[in-house]
């Protein structure tokens, strides 16, 4: 696909928009989901539409948009509305990070996203640390 223009319509969170953020347990969860990473992978380098996504993960659209709808109300990833040289308009995905880090702190577990779009917001989970457990 050529794209020859770009209109950003992410939905990133901010700090004034908490509601939607995950916590780190069910962000560990989505990106244990089947299909998840592979997803990500695809879209790490180049936006591409849902098909293209679906093809290159082996997974069925629907699987892939209800992943890349959880994702992108994680701040994960973002969309572009694209435009053909023919004129025709597509919805392409992007990741909305250069990498995750998973951590070990002192309030508990957290993730955190990096990169110049990065719209997820540090989660931390109110666990104590493995040090502090009782055994």
């Amino acid at each position: 696909m050529s794209l020859t223009e770009s209109v950003r319509s992410g939905s990133a969170q901010t700090p004034d928009d908490a509601s939607g953020a995950l916590s780190t347990d069910e962000l560990l969860e989505l990106l244990d989901a089947a299909y998840t990473r592979s997803i990500l992978e695809a879209i790490r380098t180049e936006p591409k539409p849902a098909r293209a996504i679906a093809d290159t993960c082996g997974a069925s659209r629907p699987t892939v948009y209800r992943r890349l709808n959880r994702l992108q109300e994680a701040g994960l990833v973002d969309t572009d509305l694209a435009c053909d040289t023919d004129g025709h308009h597509r919805t392409v995905f992007e990741a909305a990070f250069e990498s995750l880090t998973i951590g070990f702190t002192d309030a508990g577990l957290s993730v955190t996203a990096t990169g110049s779009d990065a719209g997820l917001e540090p989660a931390t989970e109110d666990r104590e640390p493995p040090s502090a457990r009782s055994h």
